[in-house]
């Protein structure tokens, strides 16, 4: 999927930057950048888009994210599934690396090989658990507190506890290759834009075809290499995920109420995709699983 280039400013004092960034919604597009980037959601909920990986998130998500991978943190729109618009807040800090620095630091120092594996890893994203986001939460704080050699003492403490963490998830898939376009990435961002609004609706392939000015055959081929996957392939997941965060938040609605409101037209399909995209679970699998 072609994203947006994103050039990041670094100041003078130290090769790295700390954001602490509080909004009312994630406003970000789908966008690339050369940096490394460590991002911790601190508020927040919706969908994310890694490359050709989609999952939901919440507070404690953790992602580290390599050189110039695709990404993009999106809100749902909770008047259409009757949930807290609250949950839109996006309260987040990210630490950043520029390529050069990483590359330098890394050159012939054989101490720092944890390091070097862990940005390898990182070309792909990687997402850790949530009792790993716990031990950075406050290292990242403090980061974004410190100046001078001190902050450069916090950012190698939090490397360290990141490269002990024997448990992650790697995201985009082994032969995920990033199409680095600013050309289309409007267009791109409609697409995102128009899936969250017309989630319980009904899309046809006509209508995205339509809105990124294509013919049919053309936008599925646009689609399949920017994305790796096909539309629907893609539209099925972000209902999915929709559907397991509306049955994470509220215990009292209905298979069909979600179901339609992730835009199946019957909890029989809801049922036989949600299987189909999580290892054979059924919702009510899922939910035990996770505790609820």
């Amino acid at each position: 999927m072609k994203a947006s280039f994103y050039k990041i400013i670094f100041d003078k004092e130290t090769p790295f930057r700390c954001t602490y960034i509080d909004k009312p919604v994630f406003d970000h597009p789908w966008h690339f950048h050369p940096e490394y980037e460590l991002t911790l959601i601190l508020e927040s909920e919706g969908i994310r888009y890694i490359g050709d990986h989609t999952s939901s998130f919440k507070a404690g998500d953790l992602v580290l994210l390599g050189s110039n991978l695709p990404h993009i943190w999106m809100n749902n729109d909770n008047k259409k599934t009757n949930l807290d618009d609250n949950a839109n807040r996006s309260r987040r800090i990210t630490l950043q690396f520029p390529l050069d620095f990483m590359n330098g630091i890394f050159k012939d120092a054989e101490e720092l090989e944890p390091l070097a594996q862990l940005f390898k890893l990182a070309e792909r994203g990687i997402a850790f658990p949530q009792k790993t986001s716990s031990k950075i939460a406050p290292l990242l704080l403090d980061i974004n507190k410190r100046k001078g050699l001190r902050k450069w003492v916090a950012v190698f403490n939090l490397l360290f506890e990141l490269t002990e963490t024997k448990e992650y998830i790697i995201l985009a898939s082994q032969g995920y290759t990033p199409q680095l376009s600013t050309k289309d990435s409007d267009m791109m961002n409609q697409i995102f834009d128009y899936i969250r609004k017309n989630i319980e609706n009904k899309i046809s392939l006509q209508e995205m075809a339509d809105l990124a000015c294509l013919t049919k055959p053309s936008f599925c081929r646009l689609f399949k290499q920017k994305t790796g996957k096909s539309f629907f392939v893609f539209l099925n997941e972000y209902r999915i995920n929709n559907a397991k965060r509306m049955l994470l938040k509220n215990k009292h609605y209905s298979i069909g109420y979600i179901a339609q409101k992730s835009g199946f037209s019957t909890p029989q399909h809801f049922n036989s995709k949600f299987k189909e995209l999580n290892n054979g679970l059924t919702p009510s699998l899922y939910l035990k699983e996770k505790g609820i």
